[in-house]
């Protein structure tokens, strides 16, 4: 972290702390609170009153700031982190560079944000879902080995809620087998293994700036890519397969009007060389995200030093525990996961509902156990009993909401109120069967 952007969150931690520390409706404690103040409204007004709103040049000086802070060769903006998927899954189908071909399996963990399973999906690929382990969240390798087929080819490995996956074992398998890798750090930005950034390690990476992550441009995501080719493919797939946008025209054919004897000659400013959707951001949102871009380091600083906090008070208790980061990554940390253990295990709706009522916002870990979704029909017969990991996350998992602009009274009250929890939804109900 530099002193500049150390300064420049510590300065803005001033201006907004006081705000971010009142009642947001019926929650004392929610899931986040506003990351963005004046530098993003007046970078976003900037935009307005100069009538720059659609993509431009702010979008491409964002994509290459992000690009240098992953230490990736570029990256592409889009709307959405699951646009951001959607491109990922459908450049491994891209018409002018197949990768994969209709029918190809991909591997996608089964605790997950559905995204990650529809993109492929549509893409015409097939998903097959893989189990979890419940002490990182992450994918479970022995179980990966195990749904192995002839037909798998590719592994959309997920960085659940900010842990990074153990990359050296991720790599090896996919070398192993063959397999194409892509990695989805929506949740995750700042998270590293081996001192390089998730988003590194296979053909893409995706990233998300919704208003709760790591950085916020209100919408919007990125596609981190390592080659000029796939940075093209993206952005002509991001953009009607339009091929404006593009260092040199694409498609092989010259400029000029068409004619009898020259019938596929068009106009370059609107060349279409392949099929593609609008996942375009706008300027507003790369004002945002280069303003929020500069606070960012100092932003994630302070969520690992507020779960660092929540970590050493996990360690002290016997109902619950959070997940483990791989001896050579480090977390980014995305909310405040916990998975009941001890007495407390089968207590989990009422242990919601009391945090509920107290004011604390609570989640499930995302999907929970897909297989147990009503869209899981999508996937063809999948049994929820055969994720015996991803069982166990939704049955005994939930997560707390982790901002940087939480105080340290906030977190302080935190602790007390779980503590008030447990005392008066568990032990009650173990005096009870002793009794």
């Amino acid at each position: 972290m530099t002193p500049e952007s150390l300064q420049a969150f510590e300065l803005w931690m001033d201006d907004h702390l006081e705000p971010a520390s009142s009642e947001f409706g019926r929650y004392w404690y929610p899931l986040t609170v506003p990351t963005f103040g004046r530098d993003e409204i007046a970078a976003a007004m900037n935009c307005l009153v100069n009538y720059r709103t659609s993509m431009g040049e702010l979008t491409r000086e964002f994509e290459t700031q992000f690009a240098q802070y992953i230490g990736c060769h570029d990256a592409v903006m889009v709307n959405s982190g699951s646009s951001a998927d959607l491109l990922l899954a459908y450049n491994l189908v891209n018409p002018s560079n197949p990768r994969l071909s209709a029918g190809d399996e991909v591997l996608v963990p089964a605790v997950t944000w559905p995204t990650q399973i529809w993109s492929p999906l549509m893409a015409g690929l097939k998903v097959t879902l893989v189990d979890v382990d419940p002490q990182t969240l992450n994918v479970d390798f022995d179980d990966m080995r195990r749904r192995l087929t002839s037909k798998s080819k590719c592994v959309f490995a997920v960085h659940l809620m900010g842990n990074p996956i153990d990359m050296t074992r991720m790599k090896q398998f996919c070398e192993e087998h063959d397999l194409i890798l892509i990695e989805d750090c929506c949740e995750s930005l700042g998270a590293k293994y081996d001192d390089q950034h998730v988003g590194n390690f296979g053909l893409g990476g995706s990233f998300s700036f919704f208003f709760s992550h790591h950085m916020t441009t209100m919408e919007g995501g990125m596609v981190t890519c390592h080659n000029e080719e796939d940075a093209d493919a993206l952005r002509v797939l991001r953009a009607h397969g339009w091929s404006r946008g593009l260092k040199t025209p694409a498609g092989g054919t010259p400029s000029g009007s068409a004619n009898a004897a020259n019938p596929t000659v068009v106009d370059d400013r609107y060349r279409f060389i392949n099929w593609g959707f609008n996942l375009r951001p706008t300027e507003l949102q790369a004002a945002f995200g280069l303003e929020q871009l500069k606070k960012l380091d100092g932003m994630n600083d302070r969520r690992r030093e507020l779960a660092g906090r929540f970590a050493t008070y996990a360690d002290s208790q016997s109902w619950f525990e959070c997940f483990e980061t791989p001896a050579a990554g480090q977390a980014s940390p995305f909310a405040l996961p916990m998975l009941l253990k001890g007495d407390a295990v089968g207590s989990r709706t009422e242990l919601l509902a009391h945090l509920e009522r107290a004011g604390v916002e609570t989640r499930p870990v995302v999907t929970g156990n897909f297989a147990r979704q009503p869209a899981a029909r999508l996937l063809g017969d999948v049994n929820p009993k055969d994720y015996p990991g991803a069982e166990w996350i939704h049955e005994q998992g939930f997560y707390l909401g982790l901002s940087p602009m939480m105080d340290d009274l906030k977190l302080e009250r935190l602790i007390r109120t779980l503590d008030e929890a447990y005392a008066a939804v568990v032990r009650p109900t173990q005096i009870r069967k002793v009794a």
